[in-house]
């Protein structure tokens, strides 16, 4: 017998409220799908990994601040790049939400400042970052700013 998880187990009894839905002043509402997507990882990207109870991977807020540190190599960078798409992804299937998956995290290209150190240019947003989102079973992704 193979045990599910309590994150799953607690969505599962839940299936009567299926994805994509909003809250709109105070009413559920049903949305477009890719909007839906975008708006979970806009949540997910203002949420400190493991501060919701639902799932233990769920938030990447501190991904913002780590990718922009100084000294770190485009290597570095990259692979935690990878890593935090890996992770949304995880999320996003034990969720059972399985139609978009994140493609990859692209990062602005660095830029040299005023003292000569490398930083990641900022977005209107202060991101950095442009999230490329697929529908399962497309070959093309199109980007999002975070």
């Amino acid at each position: 017998m193979a045990l599910v998880p309590t994150y799953l187990a607690e969505n599962l009894s839940n299936s009567s409220i299926a994805f994509p839905l909003r809250l709109q002043q105070g009413l559920l509402q049903k949305t477009d799908e890719r909007e839906a997507y975008l708006m979970l990882l806009g949540i997910m990207a203002r949420t400190p990994r493991g501060s919701w109870a639902g799932h233990p991977l769920f938030g990447f807020q501190e991904f913002f601040s780590g990718i922009i540190k100084e000294g770190l190599s485009q290597e570095l960078r990259t692979r935690m790049a990878e890593t935090t798409a890996g992770e949304i992804n995880t999320v996003l299937s034990d969720l059972g939400l399985t139609r978009y998956r994140v493609d990859s995290l692209v990062l602005e290209p660095l830029e040299k400042n005023m003292q000569g150190a490398w930083r990641v240019e900022q977005t209107t947003e202060g991101r950095g970052v442009t999230l490329m989102l697929r529908e399962t079973g497309s070959d093309r992704a199109t980007g999002y700013a975070l």
